[in-house]
């Protein structure tokens, strides 16, 4: 019995027992629909592919642990959603440093000098964070993790991750003062 006849509940118990072929069924039966879903905010192909792999690749990673409280199809949807509303994010922190980057190159030694100091500031103030606060805001920012992602890596609720990260961006915007914006911040931290 081929496993597209089962139903998602079914799918899902084979998926836990490792049947990849669940997996196989699962993918195929969805891949469409999620695609379209990702395509009309993306507008990309090969992006629209990546967003959709990364779920199922997620969705076989985490099998053994997963219990779903909805239905598998709003499960995929909503995951699909929040990786395309990752990569949007990657796409406009990428614009934003790479804008910045133009008009720094076309702007007085000075300033350039004064970008570098701010940036070696941002590194110190990042350092002297406690080192587990300083890694899950790492994680967060410059690895561009989820505070799902960043919470099974560690072996925390996402609930510290959240606190983590909260406490690290107040003690950035004490020591950094007022006088930098939200926007040039992320920039220069996540500039290499």
């Amino acid at each position: 019995m081929k496993n597209t006849q089962f139903g998602d509940d079914e799918l899902l118990i084979k998926l836990r027992d490792n049947d990849h072929s669940a997996l196989t069924a699962i993918y195929n039966k969805y891949w469409k629909n999620l695609y379209q879903s990702s395509y009309r905010i993306l507008q990309d192909h090969d992006k629209c592919e990546d967003a959709i792999q990364e779920v199922f690749v997620n969705l076989w990673e985490i099998r053994s642990k997963l219990f779903i409280k909805i239905s598998l199809k709003s499960y995929l949807y909503a995951s699909v959603r929040y990786e395309v509303l990752r990569q949007l994010r990657r796409k406009t922190i990428t614009e934003d440093i790479v804008n910045f980057m133009d008009t720094l190159s076309t702007d007085s030694n000075q300033e350039l000098l004064e970008y570098k100091e701010l940036d070696q500031q941002i590194k110190q103030i990042i350092d002297a964070l406690p080192s587990r606060c300083q890694e899950v805001f790492k994680l967060s920012r410059l690895e561009h993790l989820s505070h799902k992602e960043i919470a099974e890596k560690l072996a925390i609720s996402t609930k510290t991750v959240e606190y983590h990260i909260s406490n690290a961006l107040l003690f950035l915007r004490s020591n950094l003062g007022k006088t930098l914006s939200v926007e040039l911040f992320m920039v220069l931290l996540l500039h290499p």
